[in-house]
């Protein structure tokens, strides 16, 4: 089971309740990946985008990875998470199996010989960011839910049930709210 928590934290997520019409996060699991008293910073994990690093960047990369919707800020900056910790110099630590950006060029070698896969990567156009006090409001009117972040979560390929498989294993009291209809009135 996902604990849920009232703190929001580095390495938590933020999943979006039921019925949030703001169309950047409605059905959304955010990693939070920075929260201090300047702000937080994090990435949606569950909107896949249409196009891949290298439309992005070109010739960035000798691979090319999907590119997915991180937030609204700085939509054309490129960021990207991943689980091959400290192997990649300047990532920054989220949790014990995720990591935050790094010197690309790491990834360029590690992913030429072979030691690290596609599979470890997640790559965001913009971020979400929220200014100082901003996300603790959003808790407190109830846009969004903090749960503990699992690493297999973060890394899934079912983007289509990820929001749903997050809420049902919240809990007895959150499993009827992860088939809940997008519009309330639907039901």
């Amino acid at each position: 089971m996902i604990m849920k928590s009232e703190n929001p934290t580095c390495g938590k997520m933020l999943v979006s309740e039921p019925f949030l019409l703001d169309i950047n996060f409605s059905r959304s699991v955010v990693l939070l990946c920075e929260h201090n008293e300047e702000g937080s910073v994090g990435f949606v994990l569950n909107k896949l985008l249409s196009i891949n690093t290298d439309e992005f960047v070109p010739n960035l990369l000798t691979h090319i990875f999907p590119v997915f919707y991180g937030g609204p800020v700085e939509q054309n900056t490129l960021h990207f998470i991943h689980r091959c910790g400290p192997l990649i110099k300047n990532a920054q630590k989220i949790t014990d199996d995720i990591w935050w950006g790094g010197n690309i060029e790491d990834v360029n070698e590690l992913m030429n010989k072979k030691l690290i896969s596609a599979e470890d990567f997640k790559f965001f156009l913009g971020y979400s960011g929220w200014a100082s006090g901003q996300l603790v409001d959003e808790l407190n009117n109830k846009s969004w839910w903090v749960v503990d972040s699992d690493e297999k979560n973060v890394f899934t390929d079912d983007l289509e049930e990820m929001w749903s498989n997050v809420v049902s294993t919240m809990g007895e009291n959150f499993k009827h709210l992860a088939k809940a209809p997008l519009d309330p009135q639907w039901n």
